[in-house]
């Protein structure tokens, strides 16, 4: 069926018409609805999307023996939440073998992309036509740029899509699969197997939550890529005739800070998402597998990225030209050079980790320095994590000892090798850490209730349009 961005937004519109009719009655329903729950639930399932096992960093809910209602509340049986260097902020089953549908298209175009020129054009074959399922609406025998093949594999989840890159990438899906292996072994997958590029269920077709992560960060230092799933909607040129399709990421569609990247389903994969948002600078990346039905898939994803950016936030660590440390100057008995940084210092800290500490290693000057040279290292930790380890500069010019200066000290030192005298100045570290302090918040525990109208409104509108599910 071919899809109408008018068709969507009419329908969308006519959704949140009736939304402001039965905005009261919805609300007393909703307050009904909540009320008898919480009467009837017991005690283990209030709190049944909250699992003591999940991790929080290093450890897990129980070791860490936080306050229930701390953690997100994640539907999902698996999933993971990173940052853009990968370090977990929150996992679930991270490492289980589980299909992963049309994420699997993620890998196609990163593939397709280090392989193929986007200008090349490809003729889409009778097979790639009739992959099926999910489909950019491609027909045999029209001329369409890699470009325009990608952006309906990502934008739409186009299986036809998916199928004429790998018989124009690599001759046929078998060559191409193989070219698709071959990089998940070259990013150190080890719990990743593709068999197709599509990721309709076969034998042997799986990721992790964890690999999925990845993958997906990987892509996204991809300009393309980065461009193309950050798109609500994209324009193909089909064999001259042009095509508008809309994204089946609900999540970018309706909440500003979502970035990308791709959504998935098939039957044994259930409802799949990976999910890139940006907020203050700060790029999270959250999967969520088996999602127990479409719309919940992106409310677990929005719960764990909203948790996230809660905290786990930038600190300042050291400002420019600071003082940090009184460095010895090995070269006098009793002369230091005030050292630190040149310019302000920030990390990345994840309140549930606890205090930071300061490690100060300084190198032997025995010479004088100029402001601005390296006299050592100091890093700032927390929880076994490094947070940031710069360079010690000294912030003033410090000429060297004289010659009579040098025998002085050699002399005075011989004497303390016997006395027990260290004979040199001690360093003094000025340096302090940061204050960790653990935001109260119910972040992860619920989305914003017009915001999950509105994803609500967009898959409803999208599936009736594509569908015509509830047209």
């Amino acid at each position: 069926m071919q899809v109408s961005p008018h068709d969507i937004g009419s329908k969308i519109q006519v959704l949140a018409r009736q939304r402001g009719h039965l905005t009261l009655l919805t609300g007393i329903l909703l307050t009904l609805v909540l009320v008898c729950a919480l009467c009837l639930a017991t005690p283990g399932t209030v709190h049944a999307a909250i699992n003591g096992n999940d991790y929080v960093g290093q450890s897990t809910v129980n070791d860490r023996g936080m306050n229930i209602t701390e953690a997100p509340a994640i539907e999902s049986p698996y999933g993971i939440l990173v940052d853009e260097d990968g370090n977990v902020l929150w996992a679930r089953g991270q490492d289980e073998h589980r299909a992963m549908a049309s994420i699997t298209k993620t890998m196609t175009a990163i593939v397709a992309l280090e392989n193929g020129d986007l200008d090349e054009v490809f003729t889409v074959s009778p097979r790639a036509a009739s992959v099926g399922e999910s489909s950019a609406g491609l027909v045999a025998g029209q001329q369409v740029t890699l470009r325009d093949l990608v952006s309906g594999l990502l934008v739409h989840s186009g299986n036809d899509a998916s199928m004429a890159i790998a018989e124009g990438i690599a001759g046929g899906e078998k060559e191409f699969v193989q070219m698709m292996n071959a990089k998940a072994q070259q990013m150190g997958l080890v719990n990743t197997q593709f068999q197709n590029p599509h990721g309709l269920d076969a034998e042997n077709h799986y990721s992790s939550a964890a690999d999925i992560s990845v993958i997906v960060r990987y892509a996204m230092q991809d300009p393309t890529f980065r461009e193309i799933v950050g798109m609500k909607s994209c324009m193909l040129n089909l064999s001259g005739e042009p095509k508008e399709l809309l994204t089946t990421n609900a999540l970018l569609a309706t909440w500003d800070d979502c970035i990308g990247v791709k959504t998935g389903f098939t039957n044994k994969a259930g409802q799949c998402l990976a999910a890139a948002a940006s907020k203050n600078g700060v790029e999270l990346y959250a999967v969520v597998l088996d999602s127990t039905d479409e719309v919940q898939r992106f409310i677990d994803a929005y719960k764990l990225l909203d948790w996230g950016f809660t905290h786990y936030r930038p600190y300042t660590l050291a400002s420019a030209e600071q003082v940090l440390v009184d460095a010895p100057m090995s070269g006098f008995l009793d002369k230091t050079v005030k050292a630190g940084v040149l310019e302000e210092v920030t990390g990345m800290v994840f309140d549930f980790n606890g205090d930071i500490a300061i490690d100060v290693r300084l190198t032997d000057k025995p010479d004088g320095v100029a402001k601005g040279d390296t006299v050592g290292t100091i890093t700032w930790r927390q929880d076994e994590n490094i947070v940031a380890s710069v360079p010690l500069v000294a912030l003033e010019d410090k000429m060297g000892p004289s010659p009579v200066t040098s025998v002085i000290t050699s002399l005075v030192r011989c004497v303390g090798v016997i006395t027990g005298d260290q004979c040199v100045a001690q360093s003094t570290v000025y340096a302090q850490a940061p204050e960790v302090e653990r935001v109260q918040s119910t972040a992860g525990q619920g989305m914003n209730a017009e915001l999950e109208m509105d994803i609500r409104d967009y898959v409803a509108a999208y599936n009736a349009a594509v569908y015509g599910y509830g047209s």
